[in-house]
């Protein structure tokens, strides 16, 4: 795709010099906001950040074309950041080697650490209640986690920095495919499926997390993909039990589209 001007000559050279001048880069950054009136009123916006800063990652994103770049000086957000703070696209389970959600139990309901009770007593008191009662449902498991989202920028120095944001503890609800089943085939059309029932999801339930790919236990991979829908108690525990069941409609209703999406590609689900 073509740009909508054309493209400058000698624009390093250009950069390069108003990189040399921390005055310059001010008053660019400056000017940037002023075209953007609400900027000056929404806290971390990106207006606090060093003007070298930010006419480093202005210069970069448009030498490089790289959209993220300038994104994280003014909003803390990458791309992929915004689209995943705005629930519009899943989550990979443990992305980039960072365990999330984090699981506070095991199989059994129980805490992994009991040194932490005093911490979750009123929620977990809720949590194994509710795991008591579940139905039996196929290849499905019930877990009480903490679960966050993540935004990216810039420290003083230009350095990219991760922060973890919206941490909430809350119940996951997971959702394998049979292990006998390998999902090695169009991705696209899968990620396809789990996309719309993301959007069911936002619609019955806002601010639900989910959550997809293979999850990686006690570091080793398995073959069997996953589904996950995280109900934050913040959010939802005023009405759990029905709120579960709803997740449940609808996470076990992506998981019999991909199953069917398996077998009409390969003929090979059991």
């Amino acid at each position: 795709m073509s740009t909508i001007f054309p493209r400058e000559e000698k624009a390093e050279q250009i950069f390069d010099k108003i990189l040399e001048n921390p005055e310059a880069c001010e008053r660019l950054k400056n000017t940037f906001f002023e075209a953007i009136p609400s900027a000056e009123e929404s806290e971390g916006a990106g207006t606090d950040i060093p003007g070298t800063v930010f006419a480093a990652a202005l210069f970069h994103a448009y030498e490089n074309k790289d959209l993220s770049a300038f994104l994280m000086a003014v909003c803390n957000n990458s791309m992929f950041d915004l689209l995943r703070n705005s629930f519009l696209i899943p989550m990979r389970f443990n992305d980039k080697g960072v365990e999330n959600p984090v699981l506070l139990t095991d199989d059994r309901g129980m805490l992994l650490d009991e040194s932490q009770k005093h911490l979750y007593e009123k929620k977990y008191r809720m949590f194994h209640r509710i795991y008591e009662e579940q139905e039996e449902i196929p290849c499905y498991q019930m877990y009480m986690a903490d679960g966050f989202r993540e935004n990216h920028g810039y420290t003083s120095k230009g350095e990219i920095v991760t922060d973890k944001i919206s941490k909430y503890t809350g119940i996951l609800l997971m959702f394998r495919l049979p292990e006998s089943v390998k999902t090695d085939i169009n991705d696209d059309r899968i990620y396809a499926i789990v996309w719309d029932f993301l959007m069911r999801l936002q619609e019955e339930l806002p601010r639900a997390l989910m959550y997809y790919g293979v999850r990686d236990e006690e570091g080793k991979e398995k073959n069997t993909e996953t589904l996950g829908i995280f109900l934050p108690f913040y959010h939802f525990e005023r009405m759990m039990e029905k709120n579960i069941e709803i997740a449940n409609g609808i996470g076990l209703g992506c998981r019999e589209h991909i199953l069917n999406e398996v077998k009409r590609q390969t003929g090979k689900c059991e």
